[in-house]
């Protein structure tokens, strides 16, 4: 499975969020998927952006 990059996370994350805000469910277990899937996705995009952190404080020290 190819990795998505970190525009193709925040572009589902947007997905998920417009479906959250427009509350398009009929079933309450479809809306606790996207929050998790959601919540996944933030994980993710949170953990990219502190290795490009650590990346460029590295980077910077040299």
């Amino acid at each position: 499975m190819k990795e998505r990059s970190y525009k193709q996370l925040e572009a589902e994350l947007a997905e998920v969020l417009d479906r959250v805000e427009h509350a398009d469910y009929d079933e309450l277990d479809d809306l606790l998927a996207d929050y998790d899937k959601g919540k996944k996705i933030i994980t993710e995009l949170e953990k990219r952006l502190d290795s490009a952190k650590n990346t460029i404080k590295k980077v910077g020290s040299k």
